[in-house]
């Protein structure tokens, strides 16, 4: 079988691979699809989609506001197309025209915080998570900031890792950044964070400070491809992203799906159950392996390859066993896996013990 290169869909490996069942673990989606009532809301717009949507997304984020409550109103939301769409809207508002911008990322990070800046011609600063425990430095961000410096990107729990950091480190974060620099609050994985308590990033919020929560439908949600996500910001932040976006940005299908995949708590309840007890199980299990893993409180666990091998050759002898994996940014020896329904970790644990077996063979 050729070699697994990222970005290549299901039908692409089943090309390549032949008549096996496919174990998609390799992009953090929903294993349960999407929520039921969002499809009937889909469903429900089709005999409409001759007209163009609305305008604006103001029914959305009266329906965000509404769901979180504790004080926050439409004008602390907007929507994109995604987290990515989100991410360029900020830049779009942060970044002076005819000036020199620059960003701080924490890497291992999500890789389009970089690409979408260096694309504006802006300068990437990396501040590094810690190389062993991939602890954020809350403390010595501060000291990566220049003059030109618009935007810090933190991600919690962070992705390609899966760790996390408390109350104390983002407040420490936040209050040690200038107050001209934007801090970029990554959460689109919140939800799955059931074992540990996340910082309360919306109090900040409230407290007018200079801080950007993304929030995505990608995930827990089910609704990756139609690329949904949304900003939670003080109203002046809110008001410079909306003015920067494009009319009809949000079409009339994605928006009804937001809206009625956001009041359906039962499935949402039932997809964060399984996350919860299969990562539990996955970790149980590469123990007993003895494969290096990271304590996550994501929909993924980041690995270390075994036996000192790259990344991208276990993503390569996992594909013969129908299940895609994906080499973690950054990290040339760690691989991600994303937590899917039962079936779908029992084979990954099968595969991994049966490369282990060949790999200890190989060796002798």
């Amino acid at each position: 079988m050729s070699k697994y290169e990222i970005g290549k869909s299901i039908e692409d490996v089943k090309a390549e691979s032949g008549d096996i069942k496919i174990h998609k673990m390799s992009s953090n989606e929903n294993p349960f699809g999407p929520s039921p009532k969002a499809v009937e809301a889909i469903k429900s717009t089709f005999d409409e989609l001759h007209y163009y949507p609305p305008r604006d997304d103001s029914k959305t984020t009266q329906a965000l506001a509404k769901h979180f409550g504790r004080g926050l109103t439409a004008s602390n939301f907007t929507t994109g197309n995604g987290a990515v769409d989100l991410i360029n809207l900020l830049e779009n508002a942060m970044f002076k025209e005819g000036e020199s911008n620059s960003i701080v990322i924490c890497p291992p990070c999500f890789g389009s915080y970089a690409a979408t800046a260096k694309l504006k011609g802006a300068k990437v600063i990396e501040h590094s998570l810690d190389a062993e425990t991939f602890d954020i430095d809350s403390a010595g961000i501060a000291n990566a900031i220049t003059e030109d410096t618009r935007l810090v990107y933190v991600c919690n729990p962070n992705n390609p890792t899966g760790t996390y950091f408390d109350q104390e480190a983002l407040m420490k974060i936040l209050d040690s950044i200038p107050e001209n620099v934007t801090l970029v609050y990554d959460e689109v994985y919140y939800h799955f964070a059931t074992e540990f308590e996340m910082p309360d990033a919306i109090q900040c919020v409230l407290n007018k400070r200079n801080i950007v929560i993304l929030h995505s439908f990608s995930k827990s949600y089910g609704l990756a491809g139609m690329r949904m996500g949304y900003a939670i910001a003080k109203e002046e932040i809110i008001e410079k992203l909306r003015k920067r976006k494009l009319s009809f940005q949000n079409d009339s299908i994605s928006m009804a799906a937001m809206q009625a995949g956001l009041a359906d708590k039962a499935f949402l309840d039932k997809v964060i159950n399984n996350n919860t007890e299969q990562r539990a199980w996955l970790r149980d299990q590469l123990t007993d392996l003895g494969i290096k893993f990271w304590p996550s409180q994501s929909n993924f666990i980041c690995f270390q390859a075994p036996k000192g091998k790259l990344a991208s050759e276990i993503v390569s002898r996992l594909l013969p066993y129908g299940v895609m994996v994906r080499a973690a940014f950054y990290l040339p020896n760690h691989v991600r896996v994303s937590i899917g329904q039962p079936e779908s970790n029992q084979q990954f644990i099968k595969a991994m013990s049966e490369i282990i077996t060949k790999l200890d063979g190989e060796e002798k």
